[in-house]
């Protein structure tokens, strides 16, 4: 599906991009590092095969705490390759300053997204913690998502008090009709969420997580077999596990 036809169905996703670098800072920041952005993401790319490429290319996006190389710190990329060892993978280090800057989704696609279709990649997955769940529901919504299989979000950041209250009180996302409350972009992520995106959501987070209620009104639009909770905060070895199980789940 082309660009414009996504803006035709959905006209609020496109006001994503300039309400992001205001509101991320205000919600999300918290005393994460204010590092400075590139022309172009930094990246780290892991093949499943030496001097080969697979047929399904999984992105890593990091938590906005949490540089790109944190995803090998953490044992995630061992972890995919055992789990997935049909996967390449790529870590890119799309941190917070990209958000604030408004550049994240052109620069995921312009360096990221374009190249692996053109390099023959026929599946795409995109997948993160935190702002990394973010950022990838943000790309289904906002960037040219032809070829993305699929997202796995562990505990996205799904807006403030605010809009999370207005959709409990409209009876849940489906029955939601975007008003005044939230902020323009919470507002854009929620409608185009609730109209649908051409791709998989899979969805985790651990019953101590401080996402818990936006992430409750976000599994009442995805499947129930592609929703999993498990005991757990908003830590490392909870989205280890989470990722551990959904992996199970998913199709090969």
């Amino acid at each position: 599906m082309s660009i414009d036809s996504r803006i035709g169905r959905n006209g609020l996703a496109r006001r994503l991009r300039p309400g992001l670098a205001f509101v991320l800072a205000a919600i999300m920041l918290g005393c994460a590092a204010n590092r400075p952005t590139q022309d172009e993401l930094q990246a780290e790319w892991f093949p499943a095969e030496a001097g080969s490429r697979a047929d399904t290319l999984l992105v890593l996006l990091p938590g906005a705490r949490d540089p790109g190389d944190g995803f090998v710190r953490e044992g995630v990329v061992e972890l995919v390759q055992t789990h997935r060892p049909d996967w390449d993978v790529v870590v890119v280090d799309a941190h917070m300053g990209y958000y604030r800057q408004r550049s994240f989704v052109s620069l995921l696609e312009e360096g990221i997204i374009v190249p692996a279709r053109e390099q023959g990649y026929s599946s795409l997955w995109l997948s993160g913690p935190s702002l990394g769940g973010f950022g990838s529901l943000l790309y289904l919504c906002a960037g040219d998502n032809e070829g993305v299989t699929g997202v796995i979000a562990l505990a996205p950041h799904l807006g403030g008090r605010a809009i999370l209250a207005d959709i409990e009180q409209a009876g849940g996302p489906a029955n939601w009709e975007a008003g005044t409350a939230g902020r323009d972009f919470e507002r854009a992520l929620w409608g185009c969420l609730r109209d649908g995106v051409d791709a998989e959501i899979w969805l985790g987070w651990g019953r101590s997580d401080r996402m818990d209620r936006g992430n409750r009104l976000l599994a009442e639009l995805v499947p129930d077999d592609q929703v999993l909770v498990i005991d757990g905060g908003h830590r490392w070895p909870t989205w280890r596990q989470l990722w551990i199980e959904l992996f199970e789940r998913i199709p090969h």
